[in-house]
């Protein structure tokens, strides 16, 4: 099979690899379409490193949709010709195998573009808004990096867990056209808008924020007194000086999180989490990714550059043939 290698600080080369096997708790998975994430940007600039991967060459990726084409010997509730997405490393070749617990079905309804958008969102989102960020029912929210692919699926969990109101930021001067009739507030500007709409009363129960860097301290004056603080991404820089004293009079619980120290059978569980309760959402199109644009396999390096240049809405999916 072909797959797309890389390591940190290193480019992409597309190269032959023998088609894995389906172990006893896998299934084996033709792709059709796959994601590329800030952290294959990261990685191609030397700066991430994917869990379990040290410096050795690997297929890159990690955002995978495609059929199930073989499943182990003590695999249950999965069958071959099952379309199915998951969030795993090495997405980036014609064949994946995988732990049979981390697969989520696509809906029929969806293409495989879609699809592709939609496992490393599901699973981050659905994780810091419910699991960990205990998003109190008609609270409110507040995303950052809102046009992002993410971030856009970040919304509306929220929205479809109950929030009382949603807002997401943009570096953007308009609210780009994606957003419009999702019921969100959006904030434009980068910081200084969100200065602004602090001035003028903007306090969310619980933020998830995508950015760090210098966007980390303002984001304590836009929470709640007891508010929470999901720092789930670093897009704006990996150190952040914070005022101390305004974080200890609002009371903000700031968490971080990240899958690269999570086992598989911490990420099945948020998988199940995600077929139990987010599944019918998905199906209906309350939840719905955005693909900002594709590009076909042989050119998969392309995405990388596609995402270093910015001012994307939504994802960026490697379609194979």
């Amino acid at each position: 099979m072909r797959a797309w290698l890389t390591a940190p600080g290193e480019r992409w080369d597309l190269a032959e690899r023998p088609v894995p096997e389906a172990g006893a708790f896998q299934v084996l998975v033709r792709v059709r379409a796959a994601a590329v994430n800030r952290a294959d940007l990261d990685e191609a600039d030397g700066s991430y490193r994917p869990r379990g991967t040290g410096t050795d060459r690997h297929v890159a990726g990690s955002d995978v949709t495609g059929e199930v084409v073989d499943v182990g010997s003590d695999v249950t509730g999965v069958r071959i010709g099952d379309r199915v997405l998951a969030m795993v490393e090495g997405a980036l070749a014609e064949y994946v195998a995988l732990d049979h617990r981390l697969v989520i079905p696509v809906p029929a309804r969806l293409t495989a573009e879609q699809a592709a958008a939609l496992p490393s969102a599901l699973m981050t989102e659905y994780d810091a808004l419910i699991r960990q960020g205990g998003m109190p029912p008609g609270g409110s929210v507040l995303i950052t990096a809102g046009t992002s692919g993410v971030g856009l699926i970040g919304a509306e969990i929220a929205r479809w867990a109950g929030a009382g109101a949603v807002a997401v930021t943009t570096t953007r001067a308009q609210a780009p056209p994606e957003l419009a009739g999702r019921g969100l507030r959006v904030i434009t500007g980068g910081i200084g808008g969100l200065r602004g709409a602090v001035a003028d009363g903007l306090r969310a129960d619980l933020i998830v924020d995508h950015t760090g860097g210098d966007w980390l301290d303002e984001l304590i004056a836009a929470t709640r007194i007891g508010g929470t603080i999901m720092q789930v991404g670093r897009l704006a820089g990996r150190r952040a000086a914070l005022d101390l004293d305004r974080l200890a009079l609002r009371r903000v619980r700031i968490v971080g999180t990240t899958f690269r120290t999570r086992d598989d059978e911490q990420r099945a569980a948020i998988a199940a989490a995600i077929r139990r309760d987010l599944s019918a959402a998905v199906d209906s199109g309350e939840i719905t990714p955005v693909v900002a644009r594709t590009v076909p396999f042989a050119e998969a390096d392309r995405a990388v550059e596609l995402l270093r240049g910015g001012g994307l809405v939504g994802k960026v999916v490697v379609l194979f043939g």
